[in-house]
């Protein structure tokens, strides 16, 4: 029987903490090397991935420039800045509230093996470099008349989509395993495991919440009735607990948009399979709720106000390619989480097991919410914005 990625991360969860009780340091050592080799490796790939998502997202709005896509993408990028806001002024307040002397700085960790080598091999960009080489890239790409660009970007985030399916997302059960196996061994595990079930539930709760304001409001401004709206898309929110994939699910939620009372079939066919791709506000309440917990855990305080908004700001564009690979979103974030936020393989590591054990209700956010921005799109320029566009 084949697993899935899921079951996969809880088994490495679970044998790394097995591990972390029971082996001898010599086996510590091991999972510490892996540890080390992974996290080298994995943060190789994350300018590639920023600069391929971001390009290839940019230079697509070549072809479909005019007032309908600049709205339609200027509503999603909104609509995830608030979302993070929510979750960060949330977990400012409540996240400290269950963590107090929880975190591993407050803990005498012991004493583990140390890596049997580290092999060191650095991104060849810092991650500010690919995020601007990727605007400016798309830009070209998108402005000008060279389809070569186009398509050289366009087929280099194939190939990265390759290596995230193929290489990278299978390791990140072996990376979580010795992550959590080097926890396990120091003594930090016992106050993680209580914090991060209520951080979760934390997570689930916001994002319900999320999409009771995202609907509202949108029914507010499209003169709809939100719950027919919501009970519209709710097959698609199903189905992507399912598929952890937005760009899998998107042909379930643009049948459920279309039955959405007055809703202009040109519309939805428009803008769902365009939010499948870069509206994650879902993805990105979690990441912030995750980071800002990740942070308190390992660098033992709350990361200071004006790294949260700059992380925020940045978040937003850089998750706008990312929402329709499965594990994109955070694979994505993991460039910011070390550049503004300052996080080390550890953290890195317990942001790859947090997100990924909730995934299937992020993605189900994102996917659903895609329905309420289609009103918002739909009230301004339905029968109408298609042929104005």
């Amino acid at each position: 029987m084949k697993l899935g990625l899921i079951p996969k991360l809880l088994i490495g969860i679970i044998i790394g903490i097995l591990i972390g009780l029971f082996a001898p340091q010599w086996i510590i050592s091991i999972t510490e090397t892996g540890r080390v080799f992974l996290g080298n490796l994995i943060k190789f790939f994350i300018p590639f991935i920023i600069f391929a998502f971001v390009a290839a997202s940019i230079a697509q709005l070549k072809e479909n420039a005019g007032k309908l896509l600049t709205f339609s993408v200027g509503l999603s990028y909104v609509d995830t800045i608030i979302a993070c806001t929510i979750a960060a002024v949330s977990s400012y307040l409540i996240i400290p509230k269950f963590i107090a002397n929880r975190t591993f700085t407050d803990v005498e960790g012991a004493e583990i093996g140390e890596p049997f080598v580290e092999i060191a091999f650095p991104p060849m960009m810092d991650i500010m470099s690919a995020l601007v080489l990727a605007i400016v890239i798309g830009l070209a790409a998108s402005w000008g008349k060279s389809k070569l660009i186009a398509n050289l970007v366009d087929e280099f985030k194939d190939i990265i989509d390759v290596v995230i399916r193929k290489f990278i997302i299978p390791v990140i059960p072996i990376f979580i395993l010795c992550i959590f196996t080097g926890i396990t061994a120091k003594g930090e595990m016992t106050s993680a495991i209580v914090i991060f079930g209520k951080m979760l539930v934390l997570i689930i709760l916001l994002q319900l919440v999320w999409l009771t304001i995202e609907f509202s409001l949108a029914a507010f401004i499209a003169k709809a009735n939100p719950f027919v709206a919501f009970k519209a898309m709710l097959p698609a929110y199903v189905t992507a607990l399912g598929t952890m994939s937005s760009a899998a699910t998107m042909p379930v939620s643009l049948r459920q948009a279309k039955t959405i009372p007055n809703m202009d079939k040109k519309i939805a066919d428009f803008v769902i399979p365009l939010y499948a791709n870069i509206h994650t506000a879902g993805a990105a309440l979690t990441l912030t709720i995750s980071a800002i917990t990740v942070s308190i855990i390992t660098l033992g305080e709350l990361p200071p106000i004006n790294l949260i908004i700059v992380f925020i700001i940045v978040l937003g564009i850089v998750l706008t390619g990312a929402a329709g690979v499965p594990g994109g979103s955070v694979l994505a974030t993991l460039g910011i989480l070390q550049s503004i936020l300052g996080f080390d393989e550890v953290g890195l590591g317990l942001m790859l097991a947090l997100f990924m054990v909730q995934d299937s209700f992020g993605t189900a956010t994102n996917i659903t919410g895609d329905g309420a921005l289609a009103l918002i799109v739909n009230r301004f320029f339905g029968n109408k914005g298609t042929e104005s566009a």
